[in-house]
């Protein structure tokens, strides 16, 4: 299955030339409903998000999204915080998740990620995604353009003791996950469809101040609720597309098959989605 695409038989240092002018974009994927096995979503569907790390549709810059990839997927014991699968190599060369981890772990949600690296970002674990605070999980599509030299202090200000540590790594990606993880202790009376666009605003707002772009495609969970925004200042934003059934709820970057109705998620908007209630969208 794997062998037979070209890119499978290419050792995992080997990338294909980019434009690198424009940030490199991942993939994202989020499953919540009836417990099932990883594998459909994530390596047997038509689009699942392994075709995506080296056959994606719909990304706006880069081929390949060869730098890694994460799991995150929470048991059905809610005392138990979700687990994290994360590697630094190719999707397609991780024959252990590919032929037997996926086959082995159902969850009643997951959230998942492949990743294209930031140009001087290190392809390393704690910048893998998704990131996970106590029963939060996160991942990021997209980018603060410059971060290192516009951002990233300012951001990193606002986050307080218990926040400032769930830095690990050193992508923007991350310190926004921080910030909203930030923003839901402030703000207890909020809820977490508002907090992520107080989180956003935030974002938007010191973009603004330091005339920098921001493109993002945003996924959390809680396990109970899915949220996801997509917006951008100065530049497209990554696409997101959302599909929800009587038994299942579903958010990727790309349609993974036919067989689900799936709907583009508008641009400067939020979802909020459960399988107790119908998909909610707000602006932002």
């Amino acid at each position: 299955m794997i062998n037979d695409d070209p890119l499978a038989l290419q050792p995992s240092h080997v990338r294909p030339l980019i434009d690198f002018t424009i940030e490199p974009m991942c993939r994202l994927y989020a499953y919540m409903g009836r417990k099932t096995n990883l594998a459909y979503a994530l390596v047997d569907a038509p689009h699942s998000l392994l075709v995506q790390s080296y056959h994606p549709r719909e990304m706006t810059s880069g081929l390949l999204n060869a730098d890694g990839f994460g799991v995150g997927w929470y048991h059905t014991r809610q005392d138990l915080l979700p687990f994290l699968y994360r590697q630094v190599m190719p999707m397609w060369h991780d024959v252990n998740f590919l032929e037997h981890l996926s086959r082995f772990i159902d969850a009643p949600c997951f959230l998942a990620n492949v990743r294209s690296a930031t140009v001087g970002q290190p392809v390393q674990i704690t910048n893998t995604q998704p990131f996970r605070w106590g029963r939060w999980l996160g991942v990021h599509n997209g980018f603060i353009d410059n971060f290192r030299q516009t951002l990233y202090r300012p951001m990193r200000d606002r986050l307080s003791d218990i926040c400032y540590n769930i830095v690990e790594g050193s992508t923007d990606s991350e310190h926004i996950f921080a910030l909203f993880c930030n923003e839901l202790v402030l703000n207890p009376q909020l809820s977490p469809v508002m907090v992520l666009r107080q989180t956003l605003q935030i974002i938007f707002s010191l973009a603004q101040a330091a005339r920098t772009s921001v493109s993002a495609a945003i996924i959390l969970t809680d396990g109970m609720y899915v949220l996801a925004g997509r917006c951008a200042r100065s530049v497209p934003p990554p696409t997101l597309y959302w599909s929800q059934d009587a038994e299942k709820l579903q958010v990727a970057s790309e349609p993974l098959d036919q067989e689900n109705q799936w709907y583009p998620l508008p641009e400067n908007k939020l979802l909020l989605m459960s399988l107790q209630s119908e998909p909610e969208t707000y602006s932002f």
